[in-house]
């Protein structure tokens, strides 16, 4: 009994629409009537266990199905979000991507007022140096004005002794003065002596020569030139009153000529000749070219009037003519 049962099949079988089926694997042997009657009961059982199945699948159907759906429904509705959230992600990211553009110059710009900041902060460092400088300065200047206030109390006293230092120094330089011009007229009296020893008369600032030796007029100037000097000229009455009385009445050759001039007097030291002031020193009807060829002029009296043409080939004393210039120091 129980060696049949062990034999027989197991039963399969399908669901599809709620309509089943079974078969066995393999056809069932040929039995003994102990298996026909067990057939029914296994067939109820298998039928009892899809009735069961099947209302499990339709329970299940119908409690989960509406879940799922909710399920699957707020599945789309997360879905939906997180895709708005990817979308903000990426508007997002774009936005990071161009703001990082702006946070790097932003960076630039830090560290650029970071460098203008440290320049400022050195600048105050400087000013502050300076402003201790200056406090130092201003207390120095404030000693030093406690020290001019006790001079301004001292001021009426050194301005006193000032005004003397200055009178003074007047009375010094008014004193320097008068040495220097002492020293000069004693230089140039020096001078004069030495040149006066060589034979010289002096007369207003002039040296006078009057020879020794008669000679014709063009000798004589070239003697006076090599002396330094020219036959004189006469320009003032004084002067020609110094030279007639210098002269003694000998006859002097005197610088005046209109040799090569066609008839103009002049003088050869290149003094001016005033026409009008040399009438006075004429002799009486002088000059008056008597010969034809008197064209130099002399001293021949002792007089104011004393000029007298005459040929410049005659032989007479003459008197040179030189100024003063002081030596070299």
């Amino acid at each position: 009994m129980k060696t049949a049962e062990s034999e027989v099949p197991d039963a399969h079988f399908t669901v599809d629409k709620q309509n089943i089926s079974l078969w066995p694997r393999e056809p069932p042997p040929t039995m003994g009537s102990p298996l026909i009657l067990r057939k029914p009961r296994v067939v109820q059982a298998a039928v009892v266990i899809l009735t069961l199945v099947l209302l499990a699948s339709v329970l299940l159907q119908a409690i989960l199905y509406p879940w799922f759906m909710g399920t699957l429904s707020d599945v789309k509705t997360n879905a939906q979000m997180l895709k708005g959230r990817v979308d903000n992600i990426s508007t997002l990211s774009s936005e990071i991507k161009r703001n990082r553009g702006g946070v790097e110059a932003a960076g630039i710009q830090v560290q650029a007022l970071n460098t203008s900041l440290n320049r400022v902060r050195s600048q105050m460092r400087r000013l502050e140096f300076g402003v201790k400088q200056a406090d130092a300065q201003i207390q120095t200047l404030t000693r030093s004005w406690e020290e001019v206030d006790n001079l301004n109390a001292h001021i009426p006293e050194l301005k006193r002794d000032l005004d003397k230092a200055s009178a003074l120094n007047a009375k010094i330089q008014g004193l320097q003065s008068n040495l220097e011009s002492i020293g000069k007229a004693l230089k140039k009296q020096n001078d004069i002596l030495q040149t006066v020893s060589q034979g010289w008369k002096y007369f207003s600032g002039n040296f006078y020569y009057f020879s020794r030796v008669p000679k014709t007029w063009y000798s004589a100037q070239q003697f006076c030139r090599s002396r330094n000097s020219h036959l004189t000229s006469v320009t003032s009455v004084s002067e020609q009153e110094f030279l007639y009385r210098m002269a003694g009445g000998l006859t002097h050759w005197i610088g005046l000529t209109k040799a090569g001039s066609e008839g103009h007097w002049y003088w050869v030291d290149d003094t001016p000749f005033d026409k009008v002031q040399s009438m006075r020193f004429w002799i009486p009807g002088e000059p008056n070219n008597a010969r034809n060829n008197e064209h130099c002029v002399n001293i021949k009296a002792s007089s104011l009037q004393s000029w007298n043409d005459a040929s410049c080939d005659n032989t007479f004393l003459f008197i040179c003519k030189r100024p003063y210039i002081p030596s070299e120091p």
